[in-house]
């Protein structure tokens, strides 16, 4: 029976280490796993910019990056590069934007310039843009989700700007290509760019824009056709406007 009792021991010990041996690998493991992630994501940020981050990460995947940059768009640009890495689950972005201080009203008129001034963003004036303590808030409709993404850039590469949340909503496929939005575009390019003319008239019969009337100038005469010929989703432009 001490025999047996004694086996029994041995056995119960050996799994006993087994056990702990296991343990500590899966433990050794999880912490070079961790180790090298850290690495990943370092040369990650490392391929775009040359300051120093503190990047750390936890056994979860979860990676934590602090530091300090000039623009919104850096430390978005930052959490968006360290997602790109394999075996990344989480990121955790705690850099700090230091960025001239601006008045609220200053940031939202640079934002709407910036906006006026990309044409592809279509419809600026459907964005609606509020700033309250360097946050921004973008809300509204854009025609495409590439719309969407450089309204965001846009105003995150604005001096002043610390945060930013984006309620944007893009129209569906059915409602972008519809005639009745392809005239709303029209007609917003002539309000914008060629505000002097008054009477121009635009139909528009699937995807085709008609455009008729009487323009102040030559130069109106020619271009207006041209700019709404560069609206995506429009298949043609039939021109009759006339001078005055």
């Amino acid at each position: 029976m001490k025999s047996a009792n004694k086996t029994n021991i041995v056995k119960n010990l050996k799994t006993l280490f087994s056990i702990i041996f296991i343990i500590t690998a899966q433990i050794s493991y999880s912490q070079v796993d961790a180790n090298r992630l850290v690495k990943k994501a370092e040369d990650m940020v490392g391929s775009y910019y040359t300051e120093i981050f503190n990047i750390s990460s936890n056994q979860n995947g979860t990676i934590t990056v602090k530091g300090e940059v000039e623009t919104l768009f850096d430390k978005l640009k930052i959490g968006e590069l360290i997602s790109w890495v394999e075996g990344v689950k989480n990121v955790n972005n705690e850099i700090e934007v230091r960025t001239a201080l601006l008045p609220d009203g200053i940031i939202k008129e640079n934002i709407n310039e910036e906006f006026q001034r990309k044409n592809v963003i279509l419809e600026p004036e459907k964005i609606n843009v509020t700033v309250k303590d360097g946050t921004v808030h973008l809300s509204g409709t854009v025609n495409n989700f590439k719309e969407k993404l450089i309204a965001q850039s846009i105003a995150s590469w604005q001096n002043g700007v610390t945060g930013m949340t984006v309620d944007l909503d893009v129209l569906s496929p059915a409602k972008a290509t519809s005639d009745e939005n392809l005239r709303e575009i029209s007609s917003d390019i002539l309000k914008r760019d060629f505000s002097l003319e008054r009477d121009i008239k635009i139909k528009v019969n699937n995807g085709e824009v008609y455009l008729s009337g009487k323009a102040r100038s030559l130069y109106a005469q020619n271009h207006i056709p041209k700019k709404i010929q560069n609206v995506p989703r429009v298949k043609n432009v039939i021109n009759e406007i006339s001078l005055e």
